[in-house]
């Protein structure tokens, strides 16, 4: 397994480049980004010690792209959920120039939905 911080290293750079792509419509690299995103998700799953070394962390990095990807996470994950839902309650109050806002609200409104979030 890589080594910790190389793992919050990466998920900050793919975050960050998801948030770039997505805001610019280049779909194919957002795209990209998310698949490389959802690897690490799945390393998640298969490690709990890694779930509760690094998520805490990129859910308090200073890049609200990467909070929402970290909470949305937990959620998934079903772990750190209240601290996740109040990022992302927070996250969808700004201004969409500086933060994913709308990709907060849609993201609180299917897991309230659904109950559920997968990846």
């Amino acid at each position: 397994m890589k080594g910790l911080e190389k793992i919050v290293e990466e998920y900050r750079n793919l975050a960050i480049l998801h948030w770039k792509a997505s805001r610019e419509g280049d779909y194919k690299t957002a795209n990209k980004n998310y698949a490389k995103l959802t690897k690490i998700y799945e390393m998640f799953l298969n490690d709990k010690e890694l779930q509760e070394k690094v998520l805490p962390q990129l859910l308090d990095d200073s890049m609200y792209c990467v909070q929402l990807w970290a909470a949305a996470h937990c959620l998934g994950l079903e772990l750190y959920k209240d601290e996740a839902i109040h990022k992302l309650e927070q996250i969808s109050t700004l201004n969409s120039n500086e933060a994913p806002s709308f990709e907060a609200k849609m993201t609180l409104k299917v897991w309230r939905e659904k109950g559920v979030l997968t990846f």
